[in-house]
């Protein structure tokens, strides 16, 4: 009887170049470890595009499957099932990071959800944090919360209102489905961590109280980006306080409205990619400019070009990617997915729009119009087995 998993080496890599369906590609990969280590040897899966099923303007729904849209290859796949099964009823995605899918139940609690393997993990309850309570009916069911926005202000929430509301931004770094540790920004830009078989979430003591923007892992630290421009890298080991190792701020920039921000690492370097306006420009889809500046001992340095590199940033971790690994993709350009824009926006030029196009659609570097304005946004994931 032949024994699949000691299949040689080429072999297995043979026929994972043979198959032309990415489904079909994600499939053999997580057939056994030795395949997935094989296959790991050849060219790494790009980026995919997680769409809600449902596709509609301001559509909500929970979901059991989605839509996955491959720039790479140039096709959408439709209602692909997730692997995992809630016992509640469903989640709602919200965005994506080192292989993980952060997601969203009925009571608004965090998870973490690999779709290749089905791996699940449950984040600490969000009631751990220092300014949110459960409201609970007698059956001890969760059907809101009480936020205490000052000493003296409290407001009631929905479970719905308060996904909308609690999570600004969810990264995460992991070795293994039971090896992680995730920051997340909350609620007007706070910052908190917990790591695998944390029971709560850490606040984080920062130096100042400067609004949290982004965050991102790279290089072994998580990096927050911060309102006034600042970075602070933080180190989380053995449970002790997390200490800010420097503070850099970036030059400002009066007249280029600043939309949003994300940092991003790429090779060496961590990034920080502003989106803006131009207000000379009435077309409401040239807010879908950039500007990208590389962080130095002395500071933010802007660059004229990313040379032979793409960057992804949305809802997900920020990803960087050579060109010339992947063709496919267009070098110089950022891939920007969030609800109100899709698209692709090169540095210098700006958003890529083919004249000849009437409707946007996936060929030409845009999702279709549908998934413009829903929610949850759609976001950048890179598969991990």
């Amino acid at each position: 009887m032949v024994d699949w998993a000691t299949l040689p080496v080429d072999l297995i890599r043979c026929i994972h170049g043979c198959l032309e369906d990415l489904m079909d590609q994600l499939s053999f990969r997580c057939a056994c470890v030795s395949w997935q280590h094989a296959v790991d040897g050849n060219r790494p899966l790009p980026p995919l595009l997680i769409l809600p099923a449902s596709g509609h303007r301001g559509g909500y729904t929970f979901v059991p499957s989605v839509d996955l849209a491959s720039y790479a290859e140039r096709r959408r796949r439709k209602n692909i099932r997730l692997p995992w099964e809630s016992t509640d009823g469903g989640f709602v995605l919200m965005g994506s990071a080192a292989g993980w899918v952060v997601a969203a139940d009925r009571a608004a609690e965090l998870h973490l959800l690999n779709p290749i393997t089905g791996a699940h993990a449950r984040l600490p309850s969000i009631t751990t944090l220092p300014i949110i309570a459960a409201v609970l009916q007698t059956d001890g069911r969760v059907t809101g919360y009480l936020f205490r926005t000052s000493p003296n202000s409290v407001h009631e929430t929905s479970c719905e209102s308060t996904r909308y509301m609690l999570y600004d931004k969810v990264t995460v770094c992991s070795s293994s489905s039971d090896s992680w540790t995730t920051m997340i920004v909350f609620y007007y830009g706070q910052l908190a961590f917990a790591s695998a078989g944390d029971e709560r979430w850490s606040l984080l003591q920062r130096q100042y109280e400067s609004r949290v923007l982004d965050v991102t892992y790279h290089r072994g630290r998580f990096y927050s980006l911060h309102i006034d421009g600042s970075v602070v890298a933080w180190t989380l080991t053995d449970g002790a306080s997390p200490q800010g190792r420097f503070d850099f701020r970036r030059p400002r920039m009066r007249t280029m409205p600043i939309l949003e921000e994300y940092l991003v690492g790429s090779g060496d370097d961590l990034l920080r990619v502003s989106r803006w306006r131009d207000p000379l420009e009435r077309d409401e889809h040239r807010s879908l400019r950039f500007r990208v500046f590389r962080l130095t001992e002395s500071g933010w340095v802007a660059l004229q070009s990313l040379g032979e590199r793409a960057l992804f940033v949305g809802s997900n971790r920020g990803i960087s990617l050579s060109t010339v690994a992947f063709p496919e993709f267009k070098a110089d350009c950022i891939y920007y997915a969030k609800s109100g824009d899709v698209g692709i926006s090169h540095l210098r030029r700006g958003l890529i729009n083919p004249r000849s196009v009437v409707v946007p659609n996936l060929k030409d570097g845009f999702i279709v119009a549908e998934y413009m304005l829903s929610w949850p946004p759609p976001f950048w994931f890179t598969p991990r087995s």
